[in-house]
């Protein structure tokens, strides 16, 4: 299903969740990318960043498609992918697509060399820059390193890179680390993250931290990389209305009280409109600790309730979702994930549902979203 939202402001949130039906996955991803390239043609925008969840091997599949659906429009869609194992849990091969979008005055491609590796716009309210796959510089070296030197190497890599465009972590409002075999390394990712944070001087009391929202969860990539890394930062435009500020939850401490450097939430508001953009969110209670241990359902219902709490303080609600992904540790729950989701609310757009370890052996469903609502109390699309 093809789920796109209006170019409200200056960003658009586009998703296809996944192949339905018996016709072949070759034929529904390029479906699929001729009606993204459709929706992002018509809001006069440009492609910020784009994640692709599915199985390894359809990885050349989904890139062979999506040429072929968007070759009148290659400028627009010159940053690649990132392509996440998530492997789907329900039907073969891919799980789903998530684009970022942006009204563009005008834009230029950050390239390393001869790779592209995103994107700055100049929207009409803002400055925003996307990247995709930081980790593809940190190996590219050609020395082994081991995981936890990856994600600091990554990170370092993402530093060099937000600054020879002007830009700096304190920029940055989302963060995804997709980490391979991330239940073997998730501490020792927490401590490069920190102290990377710490050195630029990002952390702070009371959650006071100019830290990124963030998703990290486990998803290898076709490079073989322990880590990769996507990540969108913003900046004001003279005499353009522009805020970025840090969202907290009543139903959750912040998380670097538990040694993880991520604000559960960030608020982007710009161009009329604020785009809450929600941390990767799992059954964790107002201490840090995971709570109902083996029980999906009692874990979503945690979750889910944790997310509507976020969004509540900063003004908005689950039917505000206009992007989400749920990551399940087992594929059977997939029906109860389903029907929960719909009881709370979280129904107006499809998200992708992909299988994948969370970061705590016993926790069993993640979700991250994004949530738009207009600025000043106007009517909600």
């Amino acid at each position: 299903m093809l789920s796109v939202s209006e170019c409200v402001g200056d960003l658009a949130l586009l998703t296809w969740a996944g192949p339905h039906g018996p016709r072949p996955v070759r034929e529904q991803v390029e479906e699929a990318y001729r009606g993204l390239d459709a929706a992002v043609r018509e809001a006069g925008a440009a492609v910020l960043q784009e994640r692709v969840f599915g199985r390894l091997e359809a990885s050349p599949l989904v890139a062979a498609a999506r040429a072929r659906a968007t070759a009148a429009s290659a400028e627009t869609w010159a940053v690649p992918p990132t392509f996440v194992e998530g492997t789907p849990a329900a039907r073969d091969g891919v799980a789903g697509i998530h684009v970022l979008a942006v009204r563009s005055e005008s834009s230029r491609l950050v390239r390393d060399g001869e790779r592209v590796l995103g994107r700055v716009v100049d929207a009409p309210g803002a400055r925003l820059l996307g990247l995709g796959d930081v980790g593809r510089l940190a190996g590219a070296n050609g020395h082994p390193r081991g995981p936890a030197e990856d994600a600091a190497a990554t990170i370092d890599a993402a530093e060099h890179v937000l600054a020879r465009e002007g830009f700096s972590f304190r920029d940055v409002a989302r963060t995804w680390y997709y980490l391979r075999d991330i239940l073997d390394w998730y501490g020792p990712f927490n401590e490069a993250r920190n102290a990377a944070f710490r050195r630029m001087g990002l952390t702070g009391p009371a959650g006071d931290g100019a830290i990124p929202a963030s998703t990290g969860i486990e998803g290898r990539n076709p490079r073989g990389g322990w880590c990769a890394l996507d990540l969108v930062a913003a900046q004001a435009r003279d005499g353009q209305p522009f805020e970025m500020r840090r969202l907290h939850n009543r139903k959750q401490n912040e998380a670097p009280a538990y040694g993880s450097a991520f604000a559960r939430g960030m608020a982007l508001a710009v161009g009329g409109y604020r785009y809450l953009f929600i941390s990767g969110t799992a059954s964790i209670d107002d201490c840090g600790a995971t709570v109902h241990v083996g029980d999906f359902e009692a874990q979503t219902r945690q979750t889910l309730d944790a997310i509507a709490a976020l969004l509540d303080g900063a003004g908005a609600s689950l039917a505000d979702v206009r992007q989400a992904t749920a990551f399940l540790k087992d594929p059977g729950d997939l029906r109860s994930f389903e029907r929960l989701a719909q009881q709370a609310g979280l129904d107006r757009v499809p998200p992708v549902v992909t299988v994948a370890d969370v970061c705590r052996d016993e926790l069993l469903v993640e979700i991250d979203a994004t949530a738009v609502v207009p600025i000043g109390g106007g009517a909600r699309r």
